[in-house]
Formats: structure tokens, sequence, C-alpha cells
């Protein structure tokens, strides 16, 4: 059985290209910006003459200065929207940002449900197509997006002040008459499930996501993730629902306008604007108390992982509680960047990492203290114990005056950086309304700051910190989870985050040679095996990449005992390789043909072997059955350091998933590729679809076999 495997190497480089962040993209963070909004914060006075400068001595902590808070002014329109106008006439332009509570934490049955109609707004309105939206704020050099996250909807737009008129219409209207229309839902489906995909390439946000649903519960609306199926089954009907349902100017609605405006002059053309976004009764009740899971170990094993992601985690209280700011002040001994114990342990120490992290989120309710890094495999265990040790000091042991009043240092200074952004500004002030805080409480900030000491730290952090509020979250290379069942009882998660348990695949009393000869009887017996001198598939193919897809055509052509000839044709690549037995080529677009590497040769000239599964053992395959799970039995073949997976149907015995390896011995990533409608072709069963799967990029295939057709041996080698 043929399959489609040097043309991975290809296809990876195109998507990961196309993966990349553009310029001007930045990637999100779990830490929200939601940051106190300080009165004064600490700022380095002028020299005001040059001093020496001496490396013996270490510099001083400077005193706080007084610093004024942004000019802002507010006001509440009928509807109930609350706007705040905050002025900034350095430059002639114009912001707006609208926030309102319809994020992902309201999806309900549907994950996926927020996120795809913040996609949508800007794909259209009852006044105006993608196409018109788009043209006119070309028109005008200005940008709107809108984006979802835990219980905020987010709509920003941006432009010269002098196109306020314009870019107010289109960005009002955006908001209050969407249509999500089916087509630009349709086109905009693909790209979603592609990042799905793509999240499962990403360590650290499957930890990030598996710490959520630990903590919190599987059930709970903050430990809700998308995934294909749950956004394929959302309508156009669906998203309309949602935002009916939450988008109203009385949910907790705010909208900032920053730039060269004052609120006299904008206020009666943002009542005009959004007259028609009426209110309506939005019963949102406070979320649930997190039921989280059994304390221990949860563990994703990720196939191709060159390092493991550990996150130690716990509970951590809500945004509104006296702790919350003590503990902040507490976890920010660890993670403060160049200041952290981390850094100066994980990374300076013991090298086991380049950038350690430790943080705890800013939601309204309740929250997650979060300590972690990525370090190499085999410094896995270390590097937990350290880990573990610095948290765990954090808990008992106050830090000195110095090294806490750096801490008080950094954030004050990053405070007054951040002020230099009216985003920012305008960022606070919204979330203080969300959080239902009056402004008074987040300009008092730095003064609790300062007047914070480390045993206030201390006092909470033995709350919040201790190792009975531990869980311990990683995702690694298979086999991992065994090495750290002296942490706790061990619970293993698959790629989509569900559930595979600490249990083994259930045991099979079946040798190998059994399984395999079972298998060439359901594919048509030695017999009929022996018989096939040649066999030409032709498929039609698509690769769907990035959010595209793109058709094409696949040609293989195998002649017994070892020669194969496959020729791939799509827009993006063009492929061709021959195994003539002894010697393989690849060629790639108009290049010409070039010698395959050693290692691709290797790989591919076991598989230009016709039914070469059946013969994994005499190909030099060290093979042993795992078990069988999910109705399939698995067989693993190991060759040359190399770990593949066979999945036969336990009734049948046909072949119907395959997993291999990509890449270094020790990384690369893992493929899946699957086997569906078998039917007989001269008494041998042959799958009429077949599928491979990766985290980046799906190829889908439909064949046509023609079973001992002549073949030229010429066919197998590269013309001169």
């Amino acid at each position: 059985m043929n399959r489609i495997r040097t043309i991975i190497l290809v296809v990876l480089a195109v998507t990961v290209s196309q993966a990349q962040p553009k310029q001007g993209q930045s990637k999100k963070s779990d830490k929200a910006p939601l940051i106190p909004v300080p009165e004064q914060v600490l700022s380095t006075p002028a020299l005001e003459q040059p001093q020496a400068f001496d490396p013996r001595r270490r510099p001083t902590i400077e005193p706080l200065r007084e610093y004024e808070f942004p000019r802002y002014e507010e006001a509440t329109l009928k509807n109930g929207l609350k706007i705040y106008v905050i002025e900034d006439h350095r430059q002639p332009t114009i912001a707006f940002r609208l926030q309102v509570r319809a994020g992902e934490t309201f999806d309900g049955a549907k994950p996926g449900l927020s996120s795809l109609m913040a996609d949508l707004l800007t794909k259209g309105t009852r006044r105006r197509t993608a196409l018109d939206i788009a043209t006119a704020l070309d028109s005008i050099g200005a940008e709107l997006s809108a984006s979802s996250g835990g219980e905020l909807l987010t709509i920003t737009a941006s432009g010269l002040k002098k196109h306020m008129p314009l870019l107010l219409a289109i960005f009002s209207d955006v908001v209050i008459n969407p249509a999500f229309p089916k087509e630009e839902l349709d086109k905009f489906l693909p790209q979603v499930i592609a990042s799905i995909k793509q999240e499962k390439s990403r360590p650290t946000q499957l930890a990030m996501a598996l710490s959520r649903i630990v903590l919190y519960g599987p059930d709970h609306p903050s430990a809700q993730r998308r995934t294909e199926e749950s956004v394929r089954s959302i309508t156009p009907d669906d998203i309309r629902t949602f935002y009916n349902t939450y988008v109203r100017p009385n949910n907790g609605a705010s909208l900032a306008i920053i730039g060269d405006v004052t609120l006299k002059e904008i206020v009666s053309q943002i009542e005009a604007a959004f007259r028609r976004w009426e209110p309506s009764p939005v019963d949102i009740k406070p979320l649930p108390q997190p039921k989280p899971l059994p304390r221990g170990v949860y563990v994703v094993e990720r196939p191709g992982s060159v390092q493991s992601t550990i996150v130690l985690c716990g509970l951590a209280p809500g945004r509104k509680d006296p702790d919350y700011e003590k503990l902040d002040l507490a976890v920010e001994l660890l993670g403060n960047g160049f200041s952290g114990r981390l850094f100066k342990t994980l990374r300076e120490t013991y090298s086991f990492t380049y950038t350690p992290y430790a943080f705890v989120t800013q939601g309204k309710y309740f929250n997650r203290f979060v300590a972690g890094a990525d370090v190499r495999t085999a410094v896995t265990d270390s590097a937990i114990l350290v880990l573990r040790r610095e948290v765990e000091k954090v808990a008992n042991e106050p830090a000195t005056e110095e090294e806490f009043a750096v801490i008080k240092q950094n954030l004050l200074g990053n405070y007054q950086m951040n002020f230099e952004q009216p985003w920012f500004v305008a960022s606070l002030l919204q979330n203080a309304n969300y959080l239902e805080l009056p402004p008074e409480y987040f300009k008092a900030y730095p003064k609790r700051l300062v007047a914070y000491s480390p045993y206030d730290a201390l006092a909470a952090a033995e709350r919040y910190l201790q190792p009975r509020n531990w869980w311990l979250v990683v995702v690694g290379k298979p086999g991992i989870a065994k090495e750290l069942e002296r942490y706790g009882d061990v619970y293993r998660y698959d790629l989509d985050l569900k559930q595979v348990g600490s249990a083994e695949p259930e045991s099979v009393s079946m040798s190998v040679e059994e399984l395999l000869r079972r298998y060439t009887k359901a594919m048509g017996g030695d017999a009929a095996l022996a018989a096939v001198q040649s066999i030409v598939k032709n498929s039609t193919v698509t690769l769907s990449a990035g959010g595209q897809q793109f058709n094409g055509t696949l040609t293989v052509k195998q002649k017994a005992p070892n020669k194969l000839y496959q020729r791939l044709s799509l827009p993006v690549i063009q492929q061709e390789e021959w195994i003539d037995g002894a010697e393989a080529w690849i060629k790639h677009g108009p290049e010409g043909a070039k010698p395959m590497p050693e290692e691709l040769a290797r790989n591919a000239k076991d598989r230009a072997v016709l039914f070469f599964v059946t013969k994994l053992p005499s190909l030099g395959y060290q093979c042993s059955i795992v078990g069988k799970r999910n109705g399939m039995i698995i067989l693993r073949a190991i060759k040359d350091g190399k770990e593949s997976r066979f999945y036969f149907d336990e009734g049948t015995f046909l072949l119907r998933r395959t997993d291999y390896q990509q890449g270094p011995e020790d990384g690369g990533v893992t493929l899946s590729e699957f086997y569906e409608d078998y039917a007989p072709h001269n008494g041998i069963m042959l799958p009429q679809k077949e599928r491979l799967e990766s985290p980046m990029f799906s190829i889908a295939s439909t064949n046509t076999y023609e079973i001992n057709v002549p073949i030229s041996d010429d066919e197998f080698r590269p013309k001169q």
C-alpha cells in the first residue's frame, strides 16, 4: 500500500511559512493586560550632570515621583453605553475601542461560537458587504478588527481624524447591523479549522488549555475549548442568536474614544451613531465555582516533542479579592523576567531553559497561578524539582527587602512606560467598568503597592502556593508519563485533550506473526498478493493548509518487488520521486532530479516494497503488539530509531490508521494516515479513500487502481 510520504517535508516548509505571524501581529498572551491604573509611578530622575560610572557600586532604587494620570472624560448614552474620551492631541488620529460581555465564556454547547462571531463581525452588514468594508477602510488607511477572549468581546478601529465620519459610520454599522453571511462563514471556516490543528503543535497552548480543564473542571465555562467538531456545527443562525443575546449596550458595554478629540466635540456624534443599538434584558449569572480534578500529574503525550513543557498551577482569588495584589507580588518574585527567581535558577544556574515564567491570570471571579518553562526532555524531572522548590520557598520564606523593592520598581516602571500608549489607558478604564470597581480604587494602586511588605506577599503565598494547592501539567514525548509517577497519580490526555487515563491499552493474546497473517488474509491472502506484479494508483487530492485548499492529482506506480514512481501535482507543489530498488531520487518543481537524502531514501525504499506492512519483520523492523484500544489492535514497529504504529480493525483486521514520525530521531512531528472505504480490486482489498493529517496541514485523496498493467523499468529512474 503506497502512501504520500516524501511530500511532507515540502508541505511542512510551505505551511510553516504560512503559519508565521505577519509583521505587526502579536501572539495572544494567557495573561490579559488588565492592569491597575496608578496615580503615581516610579520615575528615574534625569541626571543634572554626567557622573563617573563605578562598576563596583550597585545601582540604587530611586524614590517615587508624582505622575499625572492621563486626562479623560466620561459619559453615559441614553441606551446605557458607557463612553470614555481619552485625549491625545499629539497626532491627528482617532481610535475606537468597544468592549462588551460577549466572550468565549458564554459559548455554551458550541465552543468557538463567540470567536467565530468576532471573526465575522467585520465581514458584512445589512448595508455593506465584506468587500465594501475592506475597500472603504483601505481608501482611508484605516483599520478595523474584533476579537473574543474570556468574558469579553472587543472591537477596535483606528484612522486619521479627518476621516472620522466614515470610520465611525463603518464601526457603528459593524457593531449594530452585522449580517453574518453564510458565504463568509464558509470561506472563513477552513482557516479556523487550520488554526485548531496548528494548536496541537504548540505545547504551551496545550498545557495552558489543560491547566484550565484541571483547575476549573472539564464542564466549566472557563475551561471549554473549541474543536473541529464544535466549530463545524456552528451555523449563521447560532451566531445571530448569540449576537442578539449578548451584544447589547447594557451588557457591561463601554466605548473608549482615543485621540485628537474632546468629549464635547464627539458625544453627539457617538449618540447619533449608536442610537439604534437598543438595550435588552440580559440574564448573566456569575460563573460557577471551579470544581478541580483530583490533584496529580496531567500529561499530554505529544509524539515528536524534543522538549517538555512543565506547568505548576493552582487556583487563585478573583481580581477584587484583597489577597489578589499580594499574591501577584509573590508570584512576581518567581517570574519577573530577569529579576525572577526562576530565571536565576532554571536558566542561569542549571541551564534547563531559556525563558521560564510565572503569572496570575486576571479574571473577575477566580484565577490561576501558573509557573512553568520549556525544558529539554532529559532534564524534565530535574526541572520539576527546581520549580517545586522555588514555589515552595516563596510560600514559606519572606523575600528580602531589597529583592522585594526591585520587584515593585519593575512593576511600577513598566506601568509608566505603558501609559505612553493610549490604548493601554482605554483598556484600564474599560476593565475597571467591567470589574465594577471605581477608578479611584485603581488610581490608589501605586500607594498600596509601595506599602506592601514582603510579609504581605508571604501571607498570600502561604494561602495559595503551598504544595497542597499544586497541580502539575506536562506536555512531552510519549512514555514520559511513567517518569512522573513520583509526583502523584498520573492522568494521560491526547492532543485533543481527551482523557485516555493512566491505564495501558487492553492486552491482546496474539503474536505479531498472527496479526500480520490475519491482515494478509484480510487483504486477499498470500496467493492473491503474490500474483500482483504491479499497481497503478491514480488519485484526486485536496491539500488543506493555512485555511486554504488546493486541488490536484497524485499518480503512484509500483512494480514487484520494490520499485516505485510517484508524482504529486498541486498549484503549490510539483514533486516526483523514483525508486529503482537500489537508488532513490527526488525532484521539486522545475529543478532537476537529485539523489534523495539518505534518511528519506531508507524509509522510501521500504515503502516501495509491494504490501510492505505484511513484511515488516523481514524488512528489519522490531515489531511488538501494544494492545487494543477503541476497537483497534496496535502494532509498534521500530527501525533506525524511528517508531511507527499501525492500527488494525479488530473485526476485519484491515489497516485503518498509521502514525509515523517525520523529522529528527528525538523530535520532528508525528503524522497520521487514515484508510477508508476498502473495496476489492482483482481480489485485493484496497482503500478508496485516504487522509493524511498533521498539525499544520491535511491531504485527502480519492483513489482508483489498475492491477498488473505493464510498466517499463525505465519509469523508475529519472530521465537524463
